[in-house]
């Protein structure tokens, strides 16, 4: 774990230095995480894409200015950016509504079949819909444990509380959740 810790702060100073093999290195540690991430706050796969990407560009330009020195910091770093660049997303599209195509132009996935894309869609809408309803922290913790596979110290650290708090955050936020998913199905 501390050679792993230090490879990760060795790996920032790299990057901000120019390195691109170092910048490389951080993507692949960080780039699923992120992407996760990004995918619970987008309604679509293409979205999730996009502003992954979108991500990774804006921290090709800023890695300068970041102060984050370990994996917690640079998550927090590449978290924020993640969070804006989603909103900015969301924003334009509010402003900007995209026309529907007409059903005969739009585009099918051959590999699943319509029934089953569109279960699946609404299974993430209602998941993304109650993880809206419940704290900040709690939401946070979820998204540490189950969308980044962060152990519970790894969750503490990145949340800024100790083991024993994510611990019954954790335990809150999932009965919330089973209260109001639920909630939705009766």
């Amino acid at each position: 774990m501390h050679q792993v810790a230090t490879g990760v702060a060795s790996a920032i100073q790299r990057a901000k230095a120019n390195d691109e093999d170092a910048f490389a290195n951080l993507y692949r540690l960080t780039v699923r995480g992120v992407y996760r991430y990004v995918s619970l706050r987008v309604p679509t796969v293409d979205d999730a894409e996009e502003v992954t990407q979108e991500v990774y560009m804006a921290a090709v330009g800023g890695l300068v200015a970041l102060k984050a020195t370990n994996e917690a910091g640079l998550y927090a770093w590449l978290y924020q950016i993640a969070r804006h660049k989603a909103a900015d997303l969301l924003r334009q599209r509010y402003r900007r509504p995209v026309e529907p195509l007409s059903d005969t132009a739009a585009i099918i996935d051959k590999a699943a079949a319509p029934q089953d894309m569109l279960e699946r869609e609404a299974d993430r809408d209602q998941v993304r819909n109650a993880l809206e309803k419940l704290t900040p922290e709690q939401r946070e913790v979820l998204l540490c444990k189950y969308v980044l596979e962060f152990s519970n110290d790894q969750t503490a650290r990145q949340v800024g509380k100790n083991v024993n708090a994510v611990n019954q955050l954790h335990h809150r936020a999932l009965a919330s959740l089973a209260r109001l998913l639920g909630a939705d199905n009766g």
